[in-house]
């Protein structure tokens, strides 16, 4: 619907009142549309949140209540433009307001041409997905972006156009139907600081129009500028030095924070909010369910400062937030916000705010902090980083990775580096740099530095997870050990980020164990910058091979799969669940409780490469009275020493079974491998009646018939795990203890070895 522009007379605006002033102005504006009940209601319980926002910003004044009725207008716009499919979608979510924190959700993100090749194929790997259990995909930068070096897609020189090499907005349309027809949410980018160069607005304002010359920070000296960089972190000092470009057409300095192609835009001015909130309605308007905005740390600029997280642009975020919830309540924000935690946490609304800014973000912490007890194989620094985090509000969630398409940034706060490890913040950083880097003499990882920091040392990580892991090496060697170690590693992350409060989210190819791709230094736009060493092309060879038993292939694939699978309908993964990260163990286990309307789940992680005995007497009566269940294999047992023993980067994930009883006795046979002297006999010992509780006198004795392998068979109630130990004894003498425990399960027999002692 056509309206008259808004024209708000000084004289008659009660600034004492706005919001009541602006609602009956409102009112009276909507009062012939169509849906003028839906829009009344709408904008009344947003309006309070909006003003708010957008008069700390942009004032009060009558002027500025213009400008916040044109963003309405284009809120109401937006709203017009939406479809009937999606505003069904649009009540069924305000009804249920947690529909994004369910436990079945998980989250897989891909580059269009890596992946696919365009968008019409996209829809036809749709079946693939959800063989993984993805339930929200997020397609990397898609929009047309400038010709030649584009900052991976970021620079966006038409929010309403594809990519012509990926398709058309119909396609993209179409694949948007198809995700929904088959209950797959779709996130795209919405790039908010910057425009290409090439962006009709930035072309306007090189050709002198005045009103787009506005639009962007343009400076007609370097003095400003060079006031500003005393304080303005550079973000890619290596190849984009400095956060100003001189562009001779206009005779000004832009600030261009990232490339000299990025312009960045001027929040300071009215009509940017409101272009770009009809560049982004437009966007959400396609069928996407969550938006992934781009750079939001950087959109105010005040001098004296970073320039990052003011609080400017968590007011303008709210606003944006209150007027798409008027047009389009069931579309997403996530931002991305890749700071510190205290700052991350404040995009998702906190200190009265919740609710009312994003609804999701990266757990970048727990990546770090995940790959940071990998390498040094000590979990204490990544349990205290997760206890120490800021509580996420109810109305928010996480999205918890092992790797993107992003470098690894090592933000390792030097406080809990000193309370949980005792060591130089700096060096423990740079130690991350060298090991993933394969500079170190333990390290299995063939990553790369990015971004070095001369005076430290420090360096982000590049490389994709099977680098990182070990596995690209060990499968160039051909060994088959260490292949499964690397395989291990792998999974043991991703059970840590499924467990934790959040939606999973796998980077494509990692399900699959791609390696590093060096294709990119043959791209002159490419190769310098080494982080598309781990953006390779979709190998779909390697991908068919996710159904021959033993590959790599299948043990990544099943084993990611079988976590999905785990998480589908387990309340205790409800995003609102608590989340309480406990020490119990030795410092390599890593130890998760979550709890969500009455049940339970407890998730245990060995970052080690050997095996490790978690005691349970410090939990509640809840997982030390009755049997645990191991969700990922359904099966159920008793732990009769009340340790959980667990093998080199194994994880298990329990659920309290108060009612489980051991079954009969089951013949279990056990055996091991010990050299004797003559006259020396070995026997068994443990916890169990059968096993003489540990009392050498009725320890058991052993058959030497396969020596060096003695062997003795015991009956054990049918459920039940157990640790033992065997002696040497000569002439009824103990001569030689084990030197450390094993593990057993009752039919089984021996499963681990080298447990210490508790």
């Amino acid at each position: 619907m056509d309206r008259h522009d808004p024209d708000v007379n000084p004289a008659n605006w009660d600034d004492d009142n706005p919001v009541e002033a602006l609602h009956e102005r409102l009112t009276d504006r909507y009062a012939d549309h169509p849906d003028a009940d839906i829009l009344r209601d709408r904008i009344k319980s947003h309006l309070q949140t909006f003003w708010e926002a957008f008069s700390t910003v942009y004032g009060d004044s009558a002027q500025s209540a213009e400008w916040a009725i044109r963003a309405i207008d284009a809120a109401v716009s937006g709203y017009e433009d939406r479809n009937d499919e999606l505003r069904v979608l649009d009540r069924e979510r305000a009804r249920n307001p947690d529909w994004f924190q369910q436990p079945d959700h998980i989250a897989y993100m891909a580059y269009v041409d890596l992946f696919a090749g365009d968008l019409d194929s996209v829809r036809e790997k749709i079946p693939y997905l959800k063989e993984l259990g993805v339930t929200y995909l997020h397609l990397m930068p898609l929009l047309e972006p400038r010709n030649g070096q584009s900052d991976g897609g970021y620079a966006v020189k038409d929010y309403r156009s594809v990519d012509p090499d990926l398709g058309t907005m119909e396609d993209l349309r179409k694949l948007a139907a198809d995700l929904r027809e088959e209950n797959i949410l779709l996130s795209l980018d919405f790039v908010m600081n910057h425009t290409a160069r090439e962006h009709e607005w930035a072309q306007a304002a090189r050709a002198g129009e005045e009103r787009f010359e506005d639009f962007y920070l343009t400076f007609e000296d370097r003095t400003k500028p060079d006031q500003y960089e005393e304080t303005v972190p550079e973000v890619f000092p290596d190849f984009a030095p400095g956060n100003f470009t001189y562009n001779e057409a206009m005779d000004r300095w832009v600030w261009t924070s990232f490339y000299d192609f990025q312009w960045d835009l001027d929040y300071s001015n009215p009509d940017v909010f409101v272009q770009l909130l009809r560049e982004l309605l437009f966007v959400a308007n396609i069928g996407t369910d969550s938006l992934r905005l781009d750079a939001v740390p950087f959109l105010w600029k005040e001098m004296g400062t970073d320039c990052r997280n003011l609080p400017e642009a968590h007011w303008i975020l709210r606003a944006y937030r209150a007027l798409v919830r008027i047009a389009a309540p069931g579309v997403l924000f996530k931002a991305e916000a890749i700071v510190s935690p205290e700052e991350t946490i404040k995009y998702l609304g906190t200190g009265g705010h919740e609710g009312q800014e994003c609804e999701i973000a990266y757990g970048a912490p727990l990546m770090a902090h995940a790959w940071h007890a990998l390498a040094r194989e000590d979990a204490r620094l990544l349990s205290h980083a997760m206890a120490e985090l800021p509580a996420t509000p109810e109305s928010a969630t996480w999205l918890n990775y092992v790797r993107c398409h992003d470098d690894i940034g090592w933000g390792l706060d030097n406080g809990d580096v000193r309370a949980a490890l005792g060591r130089d913040p700096t060096a423990e950083r740079r130690f991350c740099a060298d090991f993933y880097a394969g500079d170190t003499t333990d390290s299995y990882a063939e990553g790369y530095r990015f971004q070095v920091e001369e005076a430290t040392g420090e360096a982000r990580t590049s490389g994709t997870m099977a680098a990182l892991t070990g596995l690209q090496r060990a499968r160039i060697e051909g060994d088959s050990e260490d292949v499964d170690m690397a395989i291990r590693r792998g999974l043991l992350l991703h059970s840590v980020v499924y467990a934790m409060k959040g939606m999973p989210l796998l980077y494509s190819g990692i399900e699959i164990g791609q390696r590093n791709d060096f294709s990119y230094l043959a791209d002159p736009m490419k190769a310098d910058d080494n982080r598309w060493v781990h953006r390779p092309s979709f190998d779909w060879d390697a991908a068919r091979k996710r159904t021959e038993d033993n590959t790599v292939e299948q043990r990544l694939f099943d084993g990611i799969a079988a976590l999905s699978d785990a998480r589908k309908g387990l309340t205790p993964v409800h995003a609102q669940a608590q989340e309480r990260i406990l020490d119990i163990g030795p410092a390599e286990i890593f130890v998760v409780e979550r709890v969500y309307d009455g049940e339970r789940m407890l998730a245990i992680a060995n970052f080690s490469a050997e095996p490790q005995a978690v005691p349970l007497e410090g939990l509640t009566d809840v997982w030390t009275d009755s049997g645990l269940t191991n969700i990922l294999d359904d099966e159920t047992g008793i732990f009769a020493d009340r340790r959980v023993f667990l093998a080199p980067y194994e994880y298990r994930w329990f659920q309290p079974e108060p009612r489980f009883e051991s079954g009969e006795p089951v013949s279990t046979t056990l055996a091991v491998d010990v050299e004797t002297d003559w006259g020396e006999e070995v026997y068994l010992t443990g916890s169990l009646d059968a096993l003489g509780s540990f009392d050498p006198d009725d320890a058991v004795p052993m058959n030497a018939e396969d020596y060096p392998t003695w062997t003795t068979e015991i009956d054990v109630p049918n459920g039940t795990y157990f640790e033992f130990e065997w002696i040497k004894k000569r002439d009824e003498t103990v001569t030689e203890w084990s030197p450390g425990r094993y593990g057993a399960k009752a039919g089984e027999g021996m499963t681990l070895s080298g447990l210490d002692r508790p």
